[in-house]
């Protein structure tokens, strides 16, 4: 007969057994878990890897183009090379370009200009060369939209047009033409399904805008230069601010006025601060907010264009003033000029 002590021990052997069971479970568990864990996060890392694999394949991909401009250069009609310079408005330019064509294509690619045809001309394209995709006997150079085959290979081509002479400017009810500048489109290559593959476009100016530039650079540097009084030359650079909003909105016979009004020499010189300098600089921070805050809206609408010259002219009437307090006679009477010609454009008195 067993003796009940030695069954009260097996017993409790029994539940240090089960205790190290338990254990060596929760052990286990734990092993399995980490080794999941690791598998998550090899396995996350290779998602990551093919994830970004295939953003690059994608972003190459449509970056690759069917079609695409190359090598262009742009030429006056005497041969001079146009580069980092504008267009003139009437002028003849010629570009000499390059169109590279992928295979794969089933369509027929398109190819136009915003030129207009050059005078004594009757073409606006000429191939240099053989490409399969456009047949020399049956092709329209004289049209400014040229539709071809696209085959892969390699066209060079030539053009030649002019800027139209009326390009960069717009006449108001009132009779009055505003100068702005803007792009114009030399080439623009589209598949004929209508997607732009590849364009190429020049900022075109007119006399008008040119010389108001070449007026601007000469005065700022004129600014670099002189020796003047603080107020004094924070009255100048008001003119200029001033100058450059009429220009920005095409009124630049107005703005080389303005910039006319600043006399090369004879400023005034430097001497002890004063509070009319604080008056200066204040209403030259408040010309700039203004403007700020009017070129913002809609620079196209004639009552915003109204609106900008009468306060234009309302800011010039001030600096007047200023100048005035000065003692600079002839800049007063420039500045005064010009305001009372821009009240007259706004339509006031």
């Amino acid at each position: 007969m067993p003796h009940p002590n030695h069954a009260n021990d097996t017993h409790r052997h029994s539940g240090y057994l089960e205790k190290d069971d338990l254990t060596q479970l929760c052990f286990r568990a734990y092993k399995e878990d980490a080794v999941m864990c690791k598998m998550r996060r090899i396995l996350f890392f290779i998602s990551f890897l093919l994830l970004v694999f295939s953003s690059f394949r994608a972003v190459s991909a449509q970056g690759l183009s069917p079609a695409t401009i190359t090598d262009v250069v742009v030429t006056t009609i005497d041969g001079k090379s146009v580069k980092d310079t504008p267009l003139m408005t009437g002028a003849t330019y010629r570009v000499i370009f390059t169109i590279e064509v992928a295979a794969g294509l089933k369509e027929q690619a398109v190819l136009k200009t915003s030129l207009i045809r050059a005078p004594n001309s009757d073409r606006f394209w000429t191939l240099k060369g053989d490409y399969a995709g456009i047949d020399a006997t049956s092709w329209q150079p004289g049209q400014s939209t040229l539709s071809f085959d696209a085959v892969p290979g390699t066209a060079q081509l030539e053009l030649e047009g002019s800027v139209p002479e009326e390009f960069v400017t717009e006449t108001l009810s009132t009779g009055e033409v505003l100068h702005i500048s803007k792009e114009i489109g030399l080439l623009e290559l589209s598949m004929e399904s209508g997607a732009v593959v590849s364009d190429f476009k020049l900022e075109v100016i007119d006399s008008s805008i040119e010389e108001y530039r070449s007026i601007l650079d000469e005065k700022k540097q004129l600014i670099e230069n002189m020796d003047a009084d603080p107020a004094y030359a924070s009255l100048v650079d008001a003119l200029v601010a001033s100058a450059d909003a009429q220009a920005s909105i095409g009124y630049t016979d107005f703005a080389l006025e303005t910039l006319e009004a600043i006399p090369d020499s004879g400023w005034v010189a430097p001497r002890t601060s004063s509070s009319y300098q604080w008056i200066i600089v204040g209403v030259l921070a408040v010309i700039a907010a203004a403007l700020a805050f009017l070129l913002i809206q809609a620079r196209n609408e004639a009552g915003f264009i109204k609106r900008q010259t009468d306060s234009q002219a309302k800011r010039l009437q001030i600096l007047a003033l200023k100048a005035s307090r000065i003692g600079d006679s002839n800049l007063t009477e420039g500045i005064e000029q010009v305001r009372k010609e821009l009240q007259q454009s706004a339509g006031g008195s």
